[in-house]
C-alpha cells in the first residue's frame, strides 16, 4: 500500500493518505480532487523506474508533471510531496531536517536523483510495473472530434488520453465489437472510414460522433476500462527463442541511445523478453459519472469494479461529484460482507452482488478546505466507518439542504 503526503499544491493544503486497491475522492468544485488524481498518476508513474523516468529525474521530475498535467501555477516554495511506492521513494521540497518515513518493507535501495529539492529513492529490485492511464473530464473529446490524428502530438495528460484511446480501439471490429455494458449497444472501430460507430439494440447503426454526450462520455471510458484491464494482458505472450534473440539484436543495437523514444523502446524490450511487460494498470478516472443518468451511472460503476477485481491487481483512483456512485459503491462493500449470508432465491435479485467488494480494499475521503476530512471534520480521515462502509450521516447530510426546504414548503402545499 502506497502513502503520498501534498502539501500546499493548488487548492491542496495539508493531505497524508494511503492508497488501496480503489481510491474514491469527493468534494465541491475546485476543492483540489483532480489535483490529488493527478499526482497520483505522476507519483505511479514513477514506479516505472525506467530510461523515461530518468531521464525526466536529470531535467526536474516535478517540471514534468506541471507539463503533462498543466499544473505550472499550483507549486510555491511552500509545496511539498512526498511518495513511498512499491519501487520508489520521490521526495519534494522534503524538510532536510525531518528523515524520510521510507517503509521498512521497502527493503534496500539506492539514491538515483538528488537536485536542491528533488530526491529519488529506487528500490533494488523492481516490484510492480504498472500501466498507468490518466482519463480526463475531457475525454468525450475523442468522441466528439473525427480528425484526432490531425492533432499536434503533445506531451500531455490528453494527447496521453488520445494514444490510449486509438491503441485500444483498433481491437473491436465491426466482426468483433465490444459490448457496452448496460447500455444496449456494441461498439466498432472502422479502419477504411477512421470513425466509430454504435451499433444499438434494434440494429441501427450511428456513428459516435452523432450519439448522445452521455453515450460520447461513457463509451471511450468504457473501452478503454476493458481493453487495458484485459486485452493488453491477453497479447503480451512470450516469445519464442528465435524471437528473443532477435530483441536481444535490436537491443544492443540501440544501447546507448539519446533518442528519448528509442530508450523507451529499449525499456520496453526489456520487459518483453522478462516476460513482465504490465504487472497491472493504474486507472486514473476523472468523473466518470459526467453527462450520465443516475442508473446508468451504478451501471457504470459496477462495470469498472468488475474489470478491475478479477484476476490481476488493478487498482482505481476517482474523483466524483456524484451520490449515485458512492450510493453504488457502498452496495458493493455491504455486498462482499453479506454475500455468504444472501438466500440463493433472492441473490438473483440483488443487482449488485456480482460487483462484491471488499471494503478493507477501499478508501474514500471528502475534500474539504485543501484537506481530507470525515464527517466530524477530523483531518487525514476517511467517510467510512468501522467497517469500511461510508458512514449513514454522509449521505444524510448531502440531502439535508433540500430535504430540509422541500419540508418546509409542503406546509403550504394545499
Amino acid at each position: 500500500m502506497s502513502r503520498i503526503i501534498i502539501k500546499n499544491v493548488g487548492p491542496i493544503k495539508n493531505v497524508d493518505i494511503n492508497l488501496k486497491k480503489v481510491n474514491v475522492f469527493i468534494g465541491p468544485q475546485g476543492s483540489g480532487k483532480s489535483t490529488i488524481a493527478k499526482i497520483v498518476s505522476f507519483c505511479t508513474w514513477l514506479e516505472k523506474v525506467n530510461e523515461v523516468t530518468k531521464r525526466a529525474a536529470v531535467d526536474g521530475l516535478i517540471k514534468r508533471l506541471c507539463t503533462f498535467h498543466h499544473m505550472e501555477e499550483y507549486f510555491s516554495d511552500k509545496s511539498v510531496i512526498l511518495y513511498l511506492g512499491d519501487n520508489v521513494v520521490f521526495a519534494y521540497n522534503w524538510d532536510e531536517n525531518k528523515a524520510i518515513p521510507k517503509r521498512e518493507s521497502f527493503g534496500e535501495s539506492n539514491v538515483s536523483h538528488f537536485n536542491e529539492k528533488e530526491l529519488v529513492l529506487t528500490a533494488i529490485g523492481k516490484v510492480l510495473n504498472p500501466k498507468v492511464v490518466y482519463i480526463p473530464a475531457e475525454r468525450n473529446f475523442v468522441s466528439a472530434v473525427p480528425t484526432l490524428k490531425d492533432y499536434s502530438d503533445k506531451n500531455d495528460n490528453l494527447q496521453s488520453f488520445v494514444n490510449d484511446w486509438f491503441e485500444a480501439k483498433r481491437h473491436y471490429t465491426k466482426e468483433s465489437p465490444m459490448p457496452v455494458t448496460n447500455l444496449g449497444l456494441d461498439y466498432y472501430y472502422n479502419k477504411g472510414t477512421d470513425r466509430d460507430y454504435l451499433k444499438m439494440a434494434g440494429g441501427r447503426e450511428i456513428p459516435l460522433t452523432s450519439a448522445s454526450s452521455g453515450f460520447q462520455s461513457v463509451v471511450p471510458l468504457a473501452v478503454l476500462v476493458k481493453w487495458l484491464s484485459c486485452g493488453i494482458y491477453e497479447e503480451n505472450k512470450p516469445f519464442s527463442p528465435a524471437e528473443n534473440e532477435r530483441v536481444r539484436n535490436i537491443l544492443a543495437h540501440l544501447s546507448g541511445s539519446t533518442n528519448e523514444m528509442e530508450a523507451e523502446l529499449v525499456e520496453r524490450l526489456r520487459g518483453f523478453i522478462q516476460g513482465r511487460v504490465y504487472s497491472h494498470t493504474q486507472f486514473i478516472i476523472e468523473e466518470p459519472e459526467q453527462n450520465v443518468f443516475p442508473q446508468t451511472q451504478m451501471d457504470l460503476l459496477y462495470y469498472l469494479i468488475s474489470e478491475i477485481n478479477h484476476g490481476r491487481d488493478h487498482r482505481l483512483v476517482m474523483t466524483t461529484h456524484s451520490p449515485y456512485l458512492l450510493y453504488a459503491l457502498n452496495n458493493c462493500m455491504l455486498a462482499y460482507l453479506v454475500k455468504d449470508k444472501v438466500d440463493e432465491d433472492v441473490a438473483g435479485e440483488i443487482e449488485c452482488l456480482p460487483y462484491a467488494l471488499n471494503p478493507e480494499d477501499v478508501f474514500v475521503w471528502s475534500l474539504q478546505d485543501g484537506c481530507l476530512r470525515n464527517a466530524k471534520g477530523e483531518i487525514h480521515k476517511t467517510i467510512q466507518d468501522e467497517r469500511g462502509l461510508i458512514r449513514k450521516n454522509y449521505f444524510n447530510d448531502v440531502m439535508h439542504r433540500v430535504m430540509d426546504d422541500f419540508n418546509k414548503l409542503l406546509e403550504y402545499d394545499d
